[in-house]
């Protein structure tokens, strides 16, 4: 038996969704922390259910996964996932080749009771296979991506501009301007915002909008209230947080939020 509890013969090799099937779900229980070093997979992966800390690092950018949804990592993307102490977390794996849906960037997606109990369900290896491939059909037809717009979070490749947006990410409530980051990584700012530029197709601000944005959407998927959202991601006020978000995204925090718990309620 391979390690998914199904015969090698079904598993192909360097893969984890048995054929004919589309998915598979491992769990990872409870435990010390843990942290992986960056792979890859070949197949599309979910990561959901953490009823702790979990984390999913893609392209230095962090996106904390809350037990109100999922993480969706498309096939061939690079990641890196950490778990806090005492997590438990669920790893549904997707065969590309079966997959309805063309998702090809990462997504918050929305997860609902249903397709939780369907997806642990899955996870039995005695399931008949018609009975099996209808259960698919169903989690392929209730998933769906929570993401309001394409938050996209370019990285630099200038070695000063890379350590700016490496900090940033990590703390985008930092409100060190481009002046003060020059005095830190050295050069001028304007060195710094024409390589900031140069290497993501924005400006410093704009990139940095960015940022916060994309780290608003895990806290407001995790149902954290608007006004600490804002303060979190370096808003003095959840009105000036609210104006910045809708431009992004084309809808207002608490309207995220809203669909958020609809699709995973």
């Amino acid at each position: 038996m391979s390690s998914t509890g199904f015969p090698y013969w079904a598993v192909p090799a360097g893969r984890y969704v048995p054929l004919p099937f589309s998915m598979t779900t491992s769990t990872i229980g409870r435990d010390q922390k843990r942290a992986w070093r960056e792979i890859r997979h070949p197949e599309h992966e979910l990561l959901w259910g953490a009823s702790g800390e979990m984390s999913a690092y893609i392209d230095d950018v962090r996106w904390q996964i809350p037990p109100t949804v999922g993480m969706w990592i498309p096939a061939g993307t690079p990641r890196r996932i950490t778990l806090g102490a005492s997590t438990e977390a669920r790893f549904t794996y997707f065969r590309p080749e079966s997959f309805p849906h063309p998702w090809t960037k990462p997504a918050i997606i929305g997860i609902d009771d249903v397709v939780k109990t369907m997806l642990i369900h899955l996870h039995q290896r005695n399931m008949p296979t018609e009975a099996r491939l209808r259960a698919e059909s169903v989690v392929f037809d209730t998933l769906a991506p929570i993401e309001a717009a394409d938050v996209a979070v370019p990285m630099p490749a200038d070695p000063r501009a890379l350590a700016v947006a490496r900090r940033l990410i990590a703390d985008p409530a930092d409100q060190r301007g481009l002046a003060d980051w020059a005095y830190v990584v050295g050069g001028s700012p304007r060195t710094l915002s024409r390589v900031f530029s140069q290497g993501t197709g924005m400006s410093f601000t704009e990139w940095r909008i960015q940022v916060r944005v994309r780290a608003a959407m895990s806290y407001l998927a995790a149902g954290v209230p608007v006004s600490t959202v804002s303060r979190r991601v370096g808003y003095e006020t959840p009105s000036a947080f609210t104006s910045v978000f809708r431009k992004v995204t084309g809808r207002t925090p608490k309207n995220y939020y809203s669909d958020a718990c609809d699709l995973s309620a």
